[in-house]
């Protein structure tokens, strides 16, 4: 194969804009993180939004050893050691994401400074599918697309990824019903901020759901009707709807004294 310059490359005509379009996204991420990073040195900054920071900071290298990965792989036809930095990149991103996308929902830090045990077992589920998650994708990697052990660990890959996402939306349902009991008392200042409370975690979960359905079953369907030469878009429109994920939480999440969330730490 051919690329738009002319040079010889081991991608397919399919993947042929993946180390562009990869890098782009990294420098995305890499713009996001000093505008995220000046806000956490307000007043009102929580362990959360120091442990949101790394995030950033974890998707932007991620994205850019994915991006040298298939670029390496485009000159060379093969990336040993560039695969190996992204995949344990990526392991570590896809559980510190995991956990704090959990921490966030459970409301620890904004509306209490510690977990429960079953909060604690939510948190070694997540880590023990993630490890499974990246074995399969290990797996994945050296087998050929269309053999019998490459469909079983693919079938593996997506439902674990699911799990995962399932997993993380149980302690934002226990803090909504949590807040919902609690709004459930008399009309007064307090049920009144309450019910505010229940209005984000509400808004929070349905962010949640839908970044899941986006990137796990919209996408996965869209990817079907693709044409071999358009087999890119499938990584772009799971990038760009993750990067308006991060976007959207940070806005919500943004450290600010009359931001309705940490309002619960001062109460």
């Amino acid at each position: 194969n051919y690329d738009s310059f002319g040079n010889a490359s081991y991608l397919t005509a399919g993947e042929m804009k993946l180390p562009g379009m990869f890098l782009y996204f990294s420098i995305s991420y890499g713009l996001l993180f000093p505008m995220w990073g000046s806000s956490t040195s307000r007043p009102a900054v929580h362990a959360i939004h120091h442990l949101m920071t790394m995030m950033i900071a974890l998707k932007a290298v991620t994205v850019f050893f994915e991006a040298a990965k298939y670029h390496y792989i485009r000159i060379n036809g093969h990336a040993e050691l560039w695969s190996a930095v992204y995949f344990t990149m990526s392991f570590i991103k896809g559980v510190f994401m995991f956990t704090v996308i959990l921490l966030i929902g459970s409301g620890w830090s904004l509306v209490k400074p510690f977990l429960n045990d079953r909060e604690k077992k939510v948190i070694w589920v997540v880590l023990v599918l993630q490890i499974i998650d990246n074995i399969a994708v290990a797996i994945l990697t050296q087998e050929t697309e269309g053999e019998r052990l490459y469909e079983d660990w693919s079938a593996v890959l997506h439902f674990v990824d699911i799990l995962c996402c399932c997993a993380v939306l149980v302690p934002i349902v226990w803090q909504v019903n949590s807040l919902e009991k609690s709004s459930e008392v008399p009309a007064s200042v307090e049920a009144a901020k309450t019910l505010r409370k229940l209005k984000q975690f509400r808004s929070f979960y349905l962010l949640v759901v839908a970044y899941i359905y986006f990137t796990r079953i919209v996408v996965f369907l869209f990817a079907t009707i693709l044409g071999f030469r358009q087999t890119w878009l499938r990584y772009f429109i799971t990038e760009l709807g993750t990067l308006a994920f991060y976007a959207v939480v940070g806005v919500l999440f943004r450290p600010m004294e009359d931001n309705p969330y940490l309002e619960m730490t001062r109460e």
